[in-house]
């Protein structure tokens, strides 16, 4: 029993671990012409290691599925254009979109600073008169209003 608990706490603790490793292979590649393939590798080796612990029939429903899996992604990517799948070219698009953002985004607050510059304040409003700010009334004139009295007599 001890044995089976060591071997699945350091199963347990070497999974998160190995992620991360896939995780930096794939976001750090040494080889940019093949920027997936240790982490491709990483996953066939674990794979092959997992799928020699199974038994014949299991063996078959895991090679059935795989077959099935491998079939999907193929199509997937049979339809989806070779080049959209490159890092590269997402790098590429995502900055031309940001620069044209950011020229419109000038444009506009170019046009937005020429529309103000011509305005003026005060100038009139919508009926064609001076714009005005409405007026309260003079405190003494509303209830319960009047002059404070001194703190002193």
């Amino acid at each position: 029993m001890r044995e089976l608990t060591k071997s699945m706490l350091s199963f347990s603790w070497a999974m998160p671990l190995y992620g991360m490793k896939q995780m930096l292979n794939m976001s750090m590649p040494q080889d940019m012409s093949r920027p997936f393939d240790k982490a491709a590798e990483g996953f066939a080796s674990v794979t092959d290691a997992m799928r020699g612990q199974l038994g014949p029939t299991i063996k078959g429903l895991f090679d059935a599925g795989d077959r099935i899996q491998r079939g999907l992604v193929d199509l997937m990517f049979s339809v989806v254009p070779a080049g959209s799948m490159d890092p590269n070219t997402w790098m590429r698009t995502g900055s031309e979109v940001m620069q044209r953002s950011m020229q419109e985004m000038g444009q506009a607050a170019a046009a937005a600073g020429a529309a103000g510059a011509t305005r003026t304040v005060g100038a009139a409003g919508p009926a064609g008169g001076a714009a005005r700010m409405p007026q309260a009334a003079p405190a003494a004139s509303q209830p319960g209003w009047g002059p404070v009295p001194s703190a002193r007599r």
